[in-house]
């Protein structure tokens, strides 16, 4: 049996399944029917991040997933690889699979994923079908911004509709 450890402004979802070794940070957001499991190695997930329904988080490496801090992982994505760094969005069924780490500013588009076993570098963009590959030309600043009033108002809204697990 693992244990997890919530930080105080972290807002998980009763309906999720949580297994194994997790620590979620600070004013990250859980919602309902995601899986969080950490098979062989634990999870570490940062600080306001927003994991959307039906995410699946899985560690099968006796290493740490480490997810940096203010991701987006959106509905039915799929994160197995090593880890991702911080103001990524995984849209909707993404996949970061194998040994695969994402670095930071990165996009995995609508059913796109990673190679087996690749590093994605800083600022990349895999979009399209068949699926392509671009550098960011921006700075991507208004992330951020976007982000943090997303995660505001999921914040306040999640808690009036779910069930909530407390933090230690």
């Amino acid at each position: 049996m693992g244990r997890l450890h919530l930080a105080p402004q972290a807002l998980v979802c009763k309906n999720t399944i949580l297994e194994g070794d997790i620590r979620i940070g600070n004013g990250t957001v859980v919602h309902i029917d995601a899986s969080i499991i950490a098979k062989n190695g634990p999870i570490i997930i940062g600080s306001n991040n927003i994991i959307s329904d039906r995410v699946r988080i899985i560690n099968n490496h006796t290493t740490p997933l480490v997810i940096g801090d203010n991701n987006q992982i959106e509905t039915d994505a799929v994160i197995e690889g090593r880890g991702i760094g911080h103001k990524n969005v995984v849209q909707v069924r993404g996949k970061v699979v194998g040994t695969s780490t994402l670095g930071n500013n990165c996009v995995v588009g609508v059913m796109c994923e990673t190679e087996p076993a690749e590093n994605v570098p800083d600022n990349t963009i895999l979009f399209g079908n068949p699926q392509s590959r671009r550098t960011r030309s921006d700075n991507n600043a208004e992330y951020l911004e976007v982000h943090n009033k997303h995660l505001q108002y999921v914040h306040e809204m999640l808690p009036r509709y779910n069930a909530i697990i407390g933090a230690e």
